[in-house]
């Protein structure tokens, strides 16, 4: 099982204008020159764990049957790593905005059993699909469609998750349909003293960088600066898909990285919890290079991108590991080493 929402050219063009500008300007070669050399530079007071982070987490976790040591091996892995908040998959949507009851059968005992072995955790019933506009069958335009996945969510919180997570993709700057099912699903999870999270498309790097992008690839896209403040202001916490960009080195992957983490923590600021993720599964295609998009590299943006912040402004941050199913004891050492500052 790999990611369950990716649309397949969500971020390859994103960085077509800046890498196109970057082979036209020779002041710009050595920008890329410069940016080489400070990624391999160790980050200025070197920033870590804030206390909260996230982890996508498999279906198999609501679908299958577990044993009580599967809880508990689940339940220590979460607390040895920092991870406060998992988004376990529990859909995807039908056309109607519906799941359908028998894809998890076991989502309210691992509640049960994480909420006993683990209570500082929060689990969020992961729910996603692709829009139509993506070839998908999701069309958030529907009203009905709308009012049937507010009701599929209240029913998870009703259930026992601690939140809402969304990932429904491709989701345009501006898109009020969006905006309407965040705000109403945030109001019924208020009122239950619940949350509700996104999986967030990239800042765009330059303005009218969105609009341009949506000619070559429909499912390709940034949000604007306009549009990230009016989800932060419609959800609590924002995870930001930071992978499949597509980028042949670790190096520019990591500038990415940095320069995302930089501009979203200074545009969002204490709105909501910020999560940055962070790919650690292994996927050879065109979009992705796990030799350039990994555990290392997405680490050492993020902190090269949070120098120059300090405590208060850091207090709603935290990263995003994609994925549970795909991370291994190495990359959760490394992350505990670079991240939680401990072996």
């Amino acid at each position: 099982m790999h990611r369950v929402i990716r649309a397949g050219g969500r971020t390859v063009l994103r960085l077509g204008v800046l890498v196109c500008t970057l082979g036209a300007s020779t002041a710009l070669v050595g920008l890329g020159m410069f940016s080489y050399l400070s990624y391999h530079q160790p980050a200025i007071n070197q920033q870590g764990s804030q206390g909260q982070n996230a982890l996508w987490a498999s279906h198999r976790w609501v679908g299958e049957d577990h044993t009580l040591s599967e809880y508990a091996q689940l339940a220590d892995e979460l607390r040895q790593n920092g991870i406060t908040e998992v988004f376990f998959h529990v859909g995807p949507l039908t056309a109607e905005g519906t799941i359908d009851q028998e894809r998890f059968p076991n989502a309210a005992l691992l509640i049960e059993k994480l909420r006993a072995l683990y209570p500082e955790v929060r689990a969020q019933a992961w729910i996603g699909q692709v829009e139509v506009a993506g070839g998908g069958p999701l069309d958030l335009s529907d009203q009905q469609v709308r009012d049937g996945v507010v009701a599929t969510a209240t029913g998870f919180l009703d259930m026992g998750f601690d939140g809402v997570h969304y990932n429904i993709e491709p989701v345009s700057s501006g898109d009020r349909d969006f905006i309407d099912l965040l705000r109403r699903t945030r109001s019924v999870a208020q009122a239950r003293g619940k949350v509700v999270s996104v999986a967030a498309d990239e800042l765009e790097p330059l303005p009218g960088a969105e609009r341009l992008v949506r000619l070559f690839a429909k499912q390709a896209g940034f949000w604007n600066r306009q549009y990230y403040l009016e989800v932060a202001d419609s959800v609590d916490e924002i995870a930001v898909m930071m992978y499949d960009t597509a980028l042949p080195a670790d190096w520019l992957y990591g500038t990415l990285v940095a320069w995302e983490t930089r501009n979203i923590v200074e545009l969002v600021g204490d709105r909501v919890i910020i999560f940055m993720g962070v790919p650690s599964y292994e996927d050879q295609r065109w979009s992705f290079n796990p030799r350039a998009e990994n555990v290392e590299s997405g680490l050492r943006g993020i902190q090269k991108g949070l120098e120059g912040f300090e405590g208060d402004e850091l207090r709603n941050f935290g990263v995003a590991i994609y994925a549970e199913w795909t991370t291994d004891g190495q990359e959760w050492a490394l992350y505990r080493r670079e991240w939680l500052g401990g072996n």
